[in-house]
């Protein structure tokens, strides 16, 4: 079986148990209709983004190839100026969608064209524009008067038509902003794979096109070539372009690895390269928030081509003189003969399990577990309700035999024990307050220091203005610190104060439901209530580990609510860019006019001097309330209130003792063969694991 499908496949049979379980639950009427349907949407509609980067000639286009295609479908583009960005998903047919530039953006172009290399010498950046837009502008010809027409506008086409919009010399790859490549394959259901057209792109559409694209990358694959792997505009593109994504996940892939191979290097020695460059590189440019990215980027040394050649037909291979040189090298290069080894050698399935393995990580547990473990909540669900049901029931037939005197006393030890109930209930709400003072009084000291430092390192940042040659060696420094606030450092803390929060919880609820057993057992000795405590236990050990337990919204249902974490970060980010760069634009202002450096230093402190929190952490004091509404409802409602109610009926409903017995017997088998059928359905399902 081919890479690509050993990935995506894996994922796609995923997605169909999932379904498979949908299924089920609604057939065992654990769910309804609107429930399902809202899963199914959630699994259809749900898109794993995978972002390929890197420069020209690294290799990305062979690496898809094969990757996705086990063809060669993508040409290799001969310039950045040429190549346009490509997405690859799912499509009943084979086709593809081509976004042209708009009349703006092509006018913008022409602007670009018409200056002069010389107003911009030294600049490496406006050089590269002008080149660009000088290139699409002469190649543009091609579509003579008719370019304006397709200004703006989106077209489709059939899939042998490709090479016309990714081409070097294809009709239409002067106005090609993007293209989006629809192909049958099952296994791209719910998947888009970017392949970006090299960063630094000197097109700015094209690159904010890119950057959109990687800010929602679950996994981003950074492919270095290993000829020269992580030179100077491998550093750009991580450094000034994947650090502005705010991307927090990245695997490096170092690619054609068999050429210094066959010099003699070997792959550990490639590696050991790459990561010293990489810290190098990391410390030059005090870059902690990189080191902290990379630390789990173990570069993977690999040949797309070798991997490519294991997937075409050795008739193909024989007749293009290019793959018959390139399988007769790695043959030879490393003593192989088959395609089987062709494959093992590429390493193309070390790759896919480090990007597997990222997926699992980054998204596995949002797509995957959420949902099974939100069906396997309605069971355990279920299964406490039945067994409540069955206790009521056995207390009912145990009332029914006992006399009246035995009831009345049963009936005053049930009030004794209700009011003592109300009084543990009362503490634990205490002492979950008190653990979650604690936990904001940490949170606001911990974060505000966080705050501080990155003002620290942002003021450190302006007071060395003068080393800086123009506005665009500032910002991405200042910018780079923000995102790290916002997207790592701040988003990491409220995660660690919620997994403490659920910690405290645990700890509370333990002590709590011990003191209740006593209260049981002295006031109600003829109630067994250990698997009944068990089962409430399990029921809201169930709900802490759900992660919307512990967000600011409880109340909502979107399933993509934010997280804790990422809900603070958001409002911080939004709280940074309003009130001191507005993207960074306040610095711009300060340079174009003329603000002093002293204002902007007084600017940032004014971010650390208005950042407060405590909004956001003293909401958790809301889950308190839904932990403490749990406890009442398992506890009161569902157990001491319907063995009262139980009392009084029996004195005032129940004229015939005897015929209200056998009703409760037969009732009591009922619902035991109902936990027989229910205790399998719910084993069927707590075998699916992902």
């Amino acid at each position: 079986m081919a890479m690509g499908q050993n990935l995506f496949e894996e994922l796609h049979y995923k997605k169909q148990q999932l379904v498979a379980l949908i299924n089920k639950a609604v057939k065992y009427h654990w769910i309804d209709s609107d429930r399902e349907k809202q899963l199914l949407d959630k699994i259809e509609n749900d898109t794993l983004t995978i972002g390929v980067i890197g420069q020209m000639k690294c290799g990305k286009s062979t690496f898809l190839n094969s990757f996705v295609f086990e063809n060669d479908i993508l040409p290799s583009a001969t310039t950045p100026m040429t190549a346009a960005l490509s997405v690859i998903t799912y499509g009943e047919k084979e086709k593809i969608v081509a976004e042209f530039y708009t009349k703006d953006e092509w006018v913008e172009q022409k602007m670009m064209a018409a200056r002069s290399l010389d107003e911009v010498r030294g600049n490496t950046l406006e050089e590269s524009k002008i080149k660009a837009a000088m290139e699409l502008v002469e190649k543009a010809n091609k579509l003579g008067t008719s370019l304006e027409s397709f200004l703006g506008k989106t077209q489709d086409d059939s899939f042998s038509n490709l090479i016309e919009y990714v081409g070097a010399d294809g009709k239409y790859i002067s106005i090609t902003k993007s293209v989006t490549i629809y192909y049958p394959k099952e296994y791209l259901k719910g998947v888009q794979i970017v392949d970006t057209p090299g960063f630094n792109d000197p097109v700015v559409s094209r690159e904010e096109r890119t950057k959109a694209f990687l800010n929602k990358a679950d996994v981003v694959l950074l492919m270095l070539y290993a000829g020269r792997p992580f030179d100077a505009t491998d550093r750009d593109i991580l450094f000034q372009n994947v650090r502005k994504c705010g991307i927090g996940k990245v695997l490096i892939g170092i690619n054609k690895y068999d050429i210094p191979y066959e010099n003699g290097e070997t792959e550990d020695e490639i590696k050991e390269y790459v990561r010293k460059e990489i810290n190098k590189a990391c410390e030059e440019c005090n870059e902690e928030s990189l080191k902290e990215i990379l630390k789990q980027a173990e570069p993977v040394t690999l040949s797309a081509e070798m991997a490519l050649l294991s997937e075409l037909s050795m008739t193909k291979i024989s007749s293009n003189e290019a793959y018959d040189h390139a399988w007769k090298r790695a043959c030879n290069v490393f003593e192989i003969s088959s395609q089987p080894q062709m494959r093992e050698k590429s390493h193309i399935n070390d790759l896919s399990l480090a990007i597997k393995r990222m997926i699992e990580t980054e998204k596995g547990s949002i797509l995957f577990q959420k949902p099974l473990n939100a069906i396997k909540a309605i069971g355990n669900e279920k299964l406490a309700e039945i067994d409540n049901s069955i206790t009521i029931c056995k207390n009912l037939i145990g009332d029914l035999n006992k006399p009246d005197d035995e009831l009345q006393e049963k009936e005053e030890n049930l009030d004794r024990a209700e009011r003592r109930l109300l009084k543990k209930i009362d503490s634990l709400g205490d002492d979950i307050d008190a653990e979650f003072r604690d936990i904001i009084r940490k949170g606001r000291n911990n974060m505000e220091d966080e705050v501080d430092a990155t003002c620290r390192s942002m003021l450190a940042i302006v007071g060395n203005w003068g080393k800086f040659s123009n506005v665009d060696s500032i910002i991405p420094k200042l910018d780079a610190e923000k995102q790290k606030l916002v997207t790592r450092t701040l988003k990491r803390e409220v995660e660690a104060l919620s997994d403490m929060a659920r910690s405290k919880v645990k700890d509370c609820l333990a002590e709590f439901l011990s003191n209740v057993e006593d209260i049981l057992f002295s006031n109600i000795p003829d109630f067994d209530s250990r698997d009944f405590l068990k089962s409430v236990s399990n029921e809201i050990q169930m709900e802490l580990r759900n992660e919307d337990m512990f967000t600011f919204d409880n109340s909502s249902d979107d399933e993509d609510e934010f997280s804790w974490g990422n809900f603070i970060g958001e409002c911080l980010f939004n709280f940074l860019n309003g009130y001191s760069f507005g993207a960074l634009g306040f610095v711009t202002r300060a340079f174009t006019h003329g603000d002093t450096q002293k204002e902007l230093e007084v600017h940032i402190n004014s971010i650390s001097g208005n950042f407060d929190p405590m909004p956001f952490l003293e909401s958790l004091y809301v889950n308190k309330e839904n932990i403490i509404e749990s406890v009442k409802q398992k506890i009161l409602v569902e157990l001491i209130n319907p063995m009262q109610q139980q009392i009084d009926d029996i004195r005032t409903k129940f004229k015939d003792k005897k015929k209200a017995l056998e009703d409760a017997q037969e009732k009591l088998k009922t619902l035991e063969r109902e936990k027989q059928e229910l205790n399998i359905q719910v084993n069927e399902i707590n075998q699916i694991s992902f």
